[in-house]
């Protein structure tokens, strides 16, 4: 079961697509953190992908779509693939179409207003990697990681203009693959602004059918 969601920045598919993870035995593949390595290896591309992460832009396609299919090779046996953040544009989707058995795309639906708040909102861990949010998935003790203590951080790209910018590049790239799902007939779309809990139980209803 090879599943693609998506949804603005703030919409909760990373928090989602863990709780997948270790429900269904599927490997979360998420394009921010596998870019977000290339940048803590300090490797040439890393360099480059900071930079543009930095601006609130998205990665070329040549490197997300090779970091996708490297992953899909390692998986592909197993019980699948959830992606997260990828496809984002047209180019994309025609490579992961091609390359990809794609079982469902599920939209997490949400307001600008509400996302661009959400994302103001998100702190990790910088020595775990964990994702948390002040309104809706606060850590135990305020600004400490319930694993490990460290104190949490804003990430660097969750600047308001890098907010911005990416929503843009998601409303005018990413939103249009709607179209392409619904010919398909894979495309389901759920309400992001609702509790955490009640958003994974409408896609465990998707998934069960």
């Amino acid at each position: 079961m090879n599943i693609i969601l998506f949804g603005p920045q703030g919409s909760g598919k990373g928090t989602q697509a863990d709780f997948l993870e270790k429900e269904f035995k599927l490997y979360h593949m998420s394009m921010g953190d596998e870019l977000r390595k290339e940048i803590k290896n300090k490797s040439a591309i890393g360099k480059k992908v900071e930079e543009i992460m930095a601006r609130g832009e998205l990665v070329p396609s040549e490197i997300t779509n090779a970091i996708a299919l490297n992953v899909y090779k390692d998986n592909k046996d197993k019980n699948g693939i959830i992606f997260d953040g990828y496809p984002r544009s047209e180019i994309q989707w025609v490579f992961a179409k091609k390359n990809f058995k794609i079982d469902a795309a599920i939209e997490l639906d949400l307001t600008e207003a509400e996302s661009i708040k959400r994302i103001a909102s998100r702190r990790m861990c910088p020595k775990c990697g964990k994702n948390y949010n002040i309104i809706t998935l606060k850590p135990k003790v305020a600004g400490l990681c319930d694993d490990d203590k460290s104190k949490l951080i804003q990430r660097d790209d969750d600047t308001p203009k890098a907010i911005k910018d990416r929503l843009d590049i998601y409303h005018s790239q990413t939103e249009p693959l709607k179209k392409e799902y619904k010919k398909l007939g894979i495309l389901y779309v759920i309400d992001g602004k609702q509790p955490i809990e009640k958003v994974h139980k409408d896609i465990l209803k998707i998934l069960k059918k």
